[in-house]
């Protein structure tokens, strides 16, 4: 149920920036989406390899490694990088602005 509520988060939060900056709405649900999820499963690998690593190929057959407070920093390190995508592409949408701004606006009237 919760991931169903991080869909929807994603969705409205990459949509409102895309619809801000002319920009396709659903390309950028979907980088939002693959910025969460990719993180989250990266994230896991990883922690998954540093258990290899450390304790052999026997670590990770343990029950030991699979418990809620794991998921909640995967989790958390998916939220993050996927802020930090919205934070990009919303700066890169501002540029885009200004640079339409200059030499292109020159005699066009500006809407309050």
């Amino acid at each position: 149920m919760i991931g169903i509520l991080f869909i929807y988060w994603i969705w409205k939060a990459f949509s409102e920036l895309a619809a801000a900056y002319d920009k396709n709405k659903w390309t950028y649900f979907f980088i939002g989406l693959g910025s969460y999820y990719g993180t989250t499963f990266l994230t896991g690998f990883l922690y998954g390899i540093i258990v290899i690593l450390i304790y052999g190929a026997d670590g990770v057959n343990e029950q030991d490694y699979n418990n809620i407070g794991f998921n909640f920093i995967f989790v958390a390190f998916g939220g993050l990088a996927c802020y930090g995508v919205y934070k990009f592409l919303e700066r890169k949408g501002e540029k885009e602005l200004e640079k339409k701004e200059g030499i292109d606006s020159i005699g066009l009237t500006k809407e309050s």
